[in-house]
């Protein structure tokens, strides 16, 4: 757990926010297949690929991150409840907590 706090400042800076709000517009719109390398800086395509390779070989990490996916989609559910036009569900999305659960997600394969 500790790895994965150490990481999430880099992770919140490794993301385009324009890119980031686009991306999951899209996504929520029904477009899968969108969450590419693109969406992130060049420091961050690099953070992710750190991120990857720590998911597929630690099984503490690999916990933690699951952990951290299930936390934040449990949230997004809780919000989107009461969310008709999906704007807090963007807002949480596209927060740095959110660019640290989008990091993740794709990292452990979410979004393929």
């Amino acid at each position: 757990m500790e790895s994965l706090n150490s990481l999430s400042v880099d992770i919140a800076r490794a993301i385009d926010h324009d890119a980031s709000v686009d991306l999951w517009r899209r996504y929520q719109r029904g477009e899968r297949d969108v969450f590419t390398r693109r969406l992130y800086t060049l420091k961050g395509q690099q953070t992710f690929d750190e991120i990857k390779r720590k998911y597929d070989r630690e099984p503490e990490f690999h916990t933690a991150v699951d952990r951290y996916i299930a936390d934040f989609e449990k949230l997004l559910g809780d919000v989107a409840r009461n969310d008709r036009d999906k704007v807090m569900t963007q807002t949480y999305l596209t927060s740095d907590t959110g660019k640290v659960y989008t990091m993740l997600a794709h990292a452990a394969g979410r979004f393929s």
